[in-house]
């Protein structure tokens, strides 16, 4: 049988590899140049009045086609994880079905196929790579695009730093945004740290990406990424402690921890200006308030069904054009992911959302309660670590089942990991014991 290292060593040989690396690539950086540096709302303008120019149609039809060509040499495994994974795979279902209620249709189809890619990537990659190897593949994509940040943001400022305004000293690097970069940058952290290298030059690559994350978030000047990056080392710290302690332990534990977060949260709530000034922000958390409000009134007028998937933010047309009134602000986004899911999909989107958020959490609370293994613990903890970030990180951010973009794929790429783990501990358990009859 061949050896865990002789087959990480072998996914480097394949020419498949690399093409997947370079599918990555493009959802990494969203789909845009890094040498185009605008801010993200004008880029949106720019392509909203004809459901996107033809040059962007056909790198997305490129894309589909690419993403295709690698479901299809394991079309097998992925159909049967597209039924493990139902709700994952009914989002972008629901998406194209629901084009007829949308505000622009062409560009629902084209994203929503887009998306749909996306995830049929994601079930290929986790049914033809094992936990490490998936890491590998992110730290050297993670460490290639962080390094490029940090020379564009030093090197080459007219395409490094962030255009917006109030924020033109804050590192972008090649990614669309300097929130963009400081999400990136976190979720490639996560995945070094939990990386074990199999080799002398990997375990070095694997410490130097680390602190290139660090100093990437630093620099990029995102509230929310700090704030993250400062939630994950707890998270790490409770999870390494919670490991030296036995089962029953780990509960009592547990009820400890939840009761000092309890009360962090009530003394929060008690002296929010102090939360919002460690942070780096005002108490209308940087104008997000305000939007909020005018999406909400929004969303109230298509509540169920919403506007149409990726057909909301079209600028100076259609609804989008009334929010924007309101708030006097060039937006491409609610600056909340669950806000912007009501806004495309309605109730029925959000509901979807709602489940796969709790099917992932109770997965990987009965995998860290029942799991013995270190290498599927490890696993476990990543994945979760990667759920709950992305659900934190989209209160006040949005890329939540976002077609072109890398964060929700790794997302989904935890939840399918969450999955694979629930369902081997369920046939472990049921397996008769060794010596039964």
């Amino acid at each position: 049988m061949e050896s865990p290292a002789a087959r990480s060593a072998s996914i480097w040989s394949r020419a498949s590899t690399w093409g997947l690396l370079l599918s990555l690539l493009y959802f990494a950086l969203d789909g845009v140049s890094p040498f185009f540096n605008s801010p993200t709302a004008l880029r949106a303008v720019g392509t909203v009045s004809e459901g996107g120019v033809l040059g962007e149609r056909l790198v997305k039809l490129c894309m589909f086609v690419l993403c295709m060509i690698f479901v299809a040499q394991r079309h097998q495994a992925v159909r049967r994880l597209s039924m493990q994974m139902k709700l994952l795979t009914s989002f972008p279902m629901l998406a194209l079905l629901l084009f007829p209620v949308s505000q622009l249709a062409s560009r629902t189809i084209s994203s929503g196929a887009l998306l749909l890619a996306g995830i049929l990537l994601v079930y290929y990659i986790m049914s033809r790579y094992a936990f490490d190897e998936v890491l590998e593949l992110f730290l050297i994509l993670g460490t290639g695009t962080i390094v490029a940040s940090i020379v564009f943001a030093l090197a080459l400022p007219q395409y490094g730093l962030d255009l917006m305004g109030g924020h033109s000293g804050a590192w972008k690097g090649v990614f669309s945004a300097k929130n963009h970069l400081g999400n990136m940058a976190l979720f490639f952290m996560t995945m070094a740290v939990s990386y074990r290298g199999r080799t002398l030059f990997l375990r070095s690559v694997r410490i130097s990406q680390i602190i290139f994350c660090l100093i990437a978030i630093a620099f990029s000047r995102a509230a929310t990424a700090y704030l993250l990056t400062a939630v994950y080392i707890v998270y790490f710290v409770a999870m390494k402690t919670l490991n030296r302690f036995r089962t029953k332990d780990c509960f009592v534990l547990c009820i400890v921890l939840l009761g000092a977060l309890s009360i962090a949260a009530v003394m929060i709530m008690a002296t929010p200006d102090l939360l919002f000034s460690l942070v780096g922000k005002d108490a209308s958390l940087t104008g997000r308030t305000g939007i909020w409000s005018a999406v909400i009134d929004s969303i109230a007028k298509r509540p169920l069904l919403g506007y149409g998937y990726q057909a909301f933010w079209l600028a100076l047309e259609g609804e989008s054009y009334r929010v924007i009134l309101v708030v006097s602000w060039v937006l491409a986004q609610a600056q909340s992911g669950f806000l912007d899911v009501m806004l495309e999909m309605g109730a029925v989107g959000l509901t979807i959302v709602a489940l796969v958020f709790g099917f992932a959490f109770r997965d990987g609370v009965v995998c860290l309660l029942r799991s013995r293994d270190q290498t599927q613990l490890r696993a476990v903890e990543w994945y979760l670590a990667i759920v709950m970030l992305t659900l934190i990180y989209n209160l006040d951010e949005s890329f939540l089942f976002e077609p072109k973009h890398l964060g929700s794929m790794i997302f989904v790429i935890a939840c399918v990991g969450l999955k694979q783990e629930w369902l081997r501990l369920r046939v472990t358990a049921a397996a008769p014991a060794p010596g039964a009859h």
